[in-house]
């Protein structure tokens, strides 16, 4: 037998009730009903409720995130087997968790927790002035104050989410000085540091009396997993002047290395390094929002974050206000963490 629809048009107050004729078998699709005002003090849930012979309720729906503000006039309608598609707003991308100078020890102190599960980067620069041949100046541990493991810094054949080692040890001017922009990582769980907490990045340096430091501590919604590019991980794809480009100003993956050097093998959480001596700040970047930067040392550095849709080339460098004598820059491709 076809369809019968059940018209019930005439209007009244709520609850409105629908007797079903003794001799009807009914086998409810949808209902479909139009609120006017009805004069409620505060918001209401449009509700059906079914209820048998005997007056039991059988059956009861609703939506309790369909709710309707007091007052507001609502059409409603209700399906079987069918509900409204829940969305869950899971925050930003990157956080800024706390920033410090330092020599060949820095240690920043956290002023938030960390928010959710994901991955901290210490976002380093480095500077030597005054000896260029300093080239094997590098972090040789991390840690923080809980004592949580798994904490990585660049070594040979990593496989870890770190932004690489970029060095620049020439100057236009000035004294003679190499500098390194980098990042520690390690994974981390919601809280499992909090305001007040700090990271240790010491550094190896036959110069401890040139050395200078200062870093940024960022979370980032991720897994602990890089993301290739080109069907392999990157971590030696980094930019400094003025030994690949004259700029002082300026880094620009796409000036100095051409179009189509940043590519995700997959959609990708990417963050930056972005270092200068002396210290500049300002720093803008051309994709993605700058997340911390600390220019109040003797060198700088600046960080940004950015969502990469797979296979589209992008630029990760920037711009800053004023000159520096040194820039230095890179990246890493993180898998992000969609729902949680």
């Amino acid at each position: 037998m076809a369809d019968v629809q059940i018209l019930r048009p005439s209007a009244g107050g709520v609850p409105s009730n629908y007797t079903l004729p003794d001799a009807a078998e009914l086998r409810l699709k949808a209902v479909y009903a139009e609120f006017t005002d009805n004069g409620a003090g505060s918001n209401w849930l449009p509700t059906v409720t079914i209820l048998s012979d005997s007056g039991d309720v059988i059956a009861r729906a609703d939506d309790q995130d369909v709710l309707v503000t007091a007052g507001d006039d609502a059409n409603v309608t209700w399906f079987p087997r069918v509900r409204r598609k829940k969305t869950t707003k899971i925050g930003p991308r990157c956080v800024l968790l706390g920033s410090g100078n330092g020599t060949d020890t820095i240690t920043i102190t956290l002023d938030k927790p960390v928010p959710a599960n994901g991955v901290l980067q210490v976002v380093l620069m480095q500077a030597t002035i005054g000896n260029a041949f300093d080239t094997a100046s590098a972090p040789n541990a991390a840690s923080d104050s809980k004592g949580v493991a798994g904490w990585a810094i660049p070594h040979p054949g990593m496989n870890e989410p770190l932004v690489g080692p970029i060095r620049e040890n020439l100057t236009a001017s000035g004294p003679a000085t190499t500098s390194q922009a980098l990042s520690c990582t390690r994974l981390c769980t919601t809280a499992d540091l909090v305001a007040g907490d700090t990271i240790t990045v010491t550094y190896t340096t036959a110069s401890p009396l040139l050395f200078h430091t200062c870093g940024l501590v960022i979370w980032q919604r991720a897994f602990f997993e890089p993301i290739k590019q080109f069907g392999s991980n990157t971590y030696a794809n980094g930019d400094d002047h003025s030994t690949v480009g004259a700029s002082l100003t300026r880094l620009s993956w796409d000036d100095d290395y051409g179009p189509g050097t940043d590519n995700p093998d997959r959609d990708a959480l990417v963050i930056t390094a972005m270092g200068a001596y002396p210290a500049v700040s300002g720093f803008s970047p051309f994709v993605g929002s700058k997340i911390g930067e600390i220019a109040s040392g003797s060198v700088s550095v600046a960080a940004a974050c950015y969502d990469a849709l797979v296979g589209l080339s992008f630029d990760p460098g920037g711009t800053w206000p004023s000159a520096a004598l040194q820039l230095v820059g890179n990246y890493q491709t993180v898998y992000p963490r969609t729902f949680s």
